[in-house]
């Protein structure tokens, strides 16, 4: 059973932007341009979803200082809550995501470099503000911390790391396979299966999802939150006809 304090499951669309534009991804790599930011965000405000995650890879990879363009232009159309990950690097950074309208930030980077930057952050802004996110590979049915700017794996230890995480007491953890990024087969249930009852704060799972089954079988295991993107973009499934599937199911979702 979930150990999240919203008791309502979420879907959450993810929209990754590569130079300006909505980009897709398969395993981390093979980044396909989908669309212009503004319209994506248009066409999520007309079919009323309920937040979006919004991560600027482009900032994540050429460690740049974080586009507060971006952040104005998303402030500026978006009608839902959202979260912003890609560049952070300072408290003062965060501090500007949300005067510019951010609900929340995403860290992941910052967070192995300097693992006192978490407490700080969540001193400073809350941990309702902050967003854990943990990119993953498997092997071996081991789950492998993974460097999404250099494409490597990272030696740090999964377990300790989620300890870690977890002691700190952050908002959220959007948990991504790597492995399953953009396959639309579903997600990797296995590392929920195997964590879920370790962590106290919400899980929102990524990677994989390509129909509101795979969406039911996360919830089922214990996720909070489903992450998606791919399946908002090349499949029949709308965001309304998700969320009716679910509840035909039972899903008590928001």
């Amino acid at each position: 059973m979930s150990k999240g304090t919203d008791l309502k499951k979420r879907i959450i669309p993810i929209i990754l932007i590569k130079n300006y534009q909505v980009v897709t991804s398969r395993n981390f790599t093979d980044y396909r341009v989908f669309g212009n930011l503004e319209q994506t965000i248009e066409i999520f405000n007309r079919r009323d979803v309920d937040e979006i995650i919004v991560l600027d890879i482009s900032c994540s990879k050429s460690n740049s200082i974080l586009d507060f363009n971006i952040l104005q232009l998303m402030s500026k159309n978006t009608l839902m809550p959202f979260s912003y990950g890609g560049g952070i690097n300072s408290l003062h950074d965060i501090e500007r995501c949300l005067n510019l309208g951010c609900d929340k930030v995403s860290l992941n980077n910052i967070i192995r470099k300097d693992k006192k930057f978490l407490n700080m952050a969540i001193n400073e802004f809350g941990s309702q503000a902050i967003v854990v996110s943990i990119d993953y590979v498997l092997e071996d049915n081991l789950p492998i911390l993974y460097d999404h700017v250099s494409s490597k794996k990272i030696e740090d230890n999964f377990d300790d790391f989620l300890s870690f995480i977890h002691d700190q007491n952050c908002g959220e953890i959007l948990l991504s396979s790597v492995n399953h990024n953009g396959h639309l087969k579903g997600y990797d249930l296995s590392v929920l299966k195997k964590y879920r009852d370790k962590i106290d704060c919400p899980i929102i799972i990524n990677g994989g999802c390509g129909s509101p089954e795979n969406m039911i079988n996360a919830f089922e295991i214990g996720s909070d939150a489903c992450g998606a993107g791919s399946i908002f973009y090349y499949t029949k499934y709308g965001y309304k006809d998700i969320k009716d599937t679910l509840r035909e199911k039972k899903i008590n979702v928001r």
